[in-house]
């Protein structure tokens, strides 16, 4: 079997299946700075996301009065179940762990600030491409087309908004901001799409913020001694970091405090998009639902 290689954003969206898998499972045997790694490598999970529960889902809606969150609303439930666009982004969120999980930038780890950075950069450009030609075919009366590329925009942002995600998760932010702030309220809410906020993380990283090292991912910017992803990531409440409680922050654990700034930066990275690119909003409706959190890498 003849197995397929590339890491760009996009070009794992038309591998075929057993190509890709074939592309990830040959990592498994490689080195790490040319070192060989005896501990095994976890599998690479399966690509395929679960019907969405609009229940316990963030529901956004950019254009609405009230924008965010209203699990149940009958208006949201029905426009959002079955809603291919809305898939299309979840789909992309749950493939970041099995097609991209060998690379740091995809998550935030080995202290891959930038190369995350740039990778977000790169998907929110993606989108931008995708849109136009969407819209350049909407203009020619190619609607096949048309929904083709609107899928395709919807994917790339479903990637940065994994990557979002896990800016929180797999960092030590709310470390650092819990020793700075009395409420979780009042923590910024980082946005790595902005260039504001992007020399922000830059001077966070000089005092201290890292993000957990993974050793059998790349690149691997740490400096010694940073701990580990198992013991400093927050992306369940069972995790050895996401299980510790804030006292001060009327005792939420650090998963929930991880949760609530990913979901918040979530929800503005949506706003952001849909007002950056309104046909965004005409194909798929005004709602827009995702989970927070799917680290199904099992490290």
């Amino acid at each position: 079997m003849r197995c397929l290689s590339g890491t760009s954003a996009r070009s794992i969206y038309t591998f075929p299946l057993v190509g890709v898998m074939c592309a990830s499972l040959s990592l498994l045997g490689s080195s790490i700075d040319g070192h060989a790694e005896s501990r095994p490598k976890p599998a690479v999970p399966p690509p395929v996301a679960p019907s969405l529960d609009v229940d316990v889902a963030t529901v956004v809606c950019p254009s609405c009065d009230q924008k965010f969150e209203f699990p149940g609303h009958e208006e949201a439930n029905a426009n959002l179940v079955g809603n291919k666009y809305v898939q299309e982004l979840r789909q992309a969120m749950y493939w970041q762990d099995s097609y991209h999980q060998f690379e740091s930038k995809a998550h935030f780890d080995n202290c891959a600030f930038g190369e995350s950075i740039q990778y977000i950069a790169e998907l929110l450009k993606e989108v931008n491409t995708h849109v136009a030609s969407a819209q350049g075919d909407i203009d020619n009366g190619r609607d096949d087309a048309a929904e083709g590329y609107a899928k395709k925009a919807f994917f790339s942002l479903g990637q940065a908004l994994h990557a979002t995600q896990d800016l929180y998760a797999h960092s030590n932010y709310v470390e650092l901001m819990s020793r700075k702030y009395k409420k979780v309220v009042e923590i910024p809410i980082l946005h790595p799409w902005e260039p504001q906020h992007v020399k922000k993380i830059g001077e966070l990283k000089k005092t201290g913020l890292v993000s957990g090292y993974v050793f059998w991912g790349f690149p691997q910017t740490c400096p010694k001694g940073v701990p580990s992803h198992a013991n400093l990531a927050k992306d369940s409440p069972t995790m050895k970091s996401g299980k510790l409680v804030i006292p001060h922050f009327e005792n939420l654990t650090r998963y929930k405090v991880a949760l609530f700034l990913a979901r918040e930066a979530s929800k503005d990275l949506i706003v952001y998009a849909f007002e950056r690119w309104p046909l965004l909003e005409r194909m798929s409706g005004k709602y827009v639902a995702f989970e927070i959190f799917q680290e199904r890498r099992g490290i």
